[in-house]
């Protein structure tokens, strides 16, 4: 590999390939791309696939049930996007589905900043808005959207950024947090909405997890035309193997962003499967809400034993721990690992020092590692002076059912 040559256009680096050379973009130089490696014997708990019996054997009976014509058809998305408007209370204008909520990122980087250049990004965020804003070359303002030890959300920076941004631009938010898992009350939302759109921007609502708290933005998408949600059904429907979500916006956002032809990657198991599993409602409300109960018992257990530690709330189908010794994160970790059971750390995470992850299984599986937790000792620190912050119910869901 060489660098830039007089004659490669702009922003280029040529390559050589034994007898070959091609310039490519030098946006991916700093990038880095891993797939994912099977790790057999391995309990996942880094990444936060729905793991639960109970959506097992609902998405094992729904997959046996398809035929063979909804699999190797062209898929036909008009039946799925009428239930999913019924789902999300929006007209079907205001839908669209893509191969996952990672696409649907891109598809909106593509589509809605590029063209203007910057993105406004509420951090810690999903790493996926500014790898896709490097290879698009945007201009990425990062502002904190979290603060203090332990950390608790303040929409303050974002509310100045676009306060203070020339128009236009996207902003992006992620509510509940991932990695985090806190959640912005929705007064704090609406203010965003209401804010953006008075200085020209658009606001992007990730909500990928929000279907585990009972926190749904549809009902800004309805009120603010420059609002857009990724939704993912990947997260909530167990269904991350076939990598599904949908864009919810205004109509005409919707026609624009449905340009850019995401249908073409969507495939026909995931839209029938997706369509068989939509009208289930109440069978999915009865495993999040047992999600929740899972996730209390381990919580319970876990600060029972580090009642310096505290768990920032209200969480996902995911309990992320924060402990005053810094330390703790990668020893929790490491010690977890050697037991063969990954979770993540996210002390490298701003905003999250000290802070790590742990994705939930099912009760003997998080009874396990809450005893193997147990043996994660802190270094000699002083305790924390701050309370234990009330267990947070999440709000009464208003969606149809």
């Amino acid at each position: 590999m060489t660098g830039p040559e007089p004659h490669a256009p702009t922003g280029t680096h040529t390559v050589s390939l034994h007898d070959f050379r091609f310039p490519l973009g030098t946006e991916t130089r700093t990038l880095t791309w891993q797939p994912r490696e099977l790790r057999p014997g391995v309990l996942n708990l880094k990444s936060c696939e729905l793991q639960h019996p109970w959506s097992d054997r609902l998405v094992s009976r729904e997959l046996a049930a398809l035929s063979l014509a909804e699999t190797l058809a062209y898929p036909v998305q008009d039946h799925v996007l009428r239930q999913l408007a019924a789902y999300h209370g929006l007209d079907r204008p205001h839908i669209l589905l893509t191969a996952g909520s990672d696409y649907g990122i891109g598809l909106v980087v593509d589509a809605l900043v590029r063209p203007v250049g910057r993105l406004l990004l509420q951090e810690p965020a999903f790493e996926a808005w500014r790898h896709y804003a490097q290879l698009r070359r945007v201009h990425v303002t990062g502002v904190p959207g979290i603060t203090g030890a332990p950390p608790t959300v303040d929409p303050a920076p974002l509310l100045d950024l676009l306060r203070s941004t020339p128009r236009p631009a996207v902003a992006a938010v992620t509510n509940p947090g991932s990695p985090s898992g806190l959640r912005y009350p929705p007064p704090a939302m609406r203010q965003l909405a209401e804010t953006a759109r008075e200085h020209g921007h658009l606001l992007v609502i990730d909500e990928c997890y929000g279907d585990f708290v009972h926190t749904s933005h549809a009902p800004l998408v309805a009120e603010f035309s420059n609002v857009v949600v990724v939704h993912s059904y990947s997260k909530t429907f167990a269904l991350a193997g076939l990598r599904i979500a949908a864009l919810l916006a205004h109509p005409v956002l919707r026609e624009h962003l449905g340009r850019f032809r995401p249908e073409n990657a969507v495939g026909a198991p995931a839209v029938a499967l997706l369509a068989r599993l939509v009208p289930q409602g109440e069978r999915w409300r009865a495993i999040w809400r047992d999600v929740r109960a899972i996730r209390h018992g381990f919580v319970d257990h876990v600060l029972a034993r580090h009642p310096d530690w505290r768990v920032l709330e209200p969480g996902a189908n995911f309990a992320t721990f924060w402990s005053p010794d810094p330390d703790t994160a990668d020893a929790a970790r490491d010690h977890l690992a050697a037991h063969r059971i990954r979770i993540r750390s996210l002390s490298d995470v701003p905003g999250l020092r000290g802070c790590f992850r742990v994705s939930l299984a099912d009760r003997p599986q998080m009874h396990r590692v809450a005893e193997l937790l147990d043996d994660v000792a802190d270094r000699a620190t002083p305790p924390t002076t701050a309370p234990l912050p009330a267990r947070e119910s999440p709000p009464h869901d208003t969606r149809p059912a």
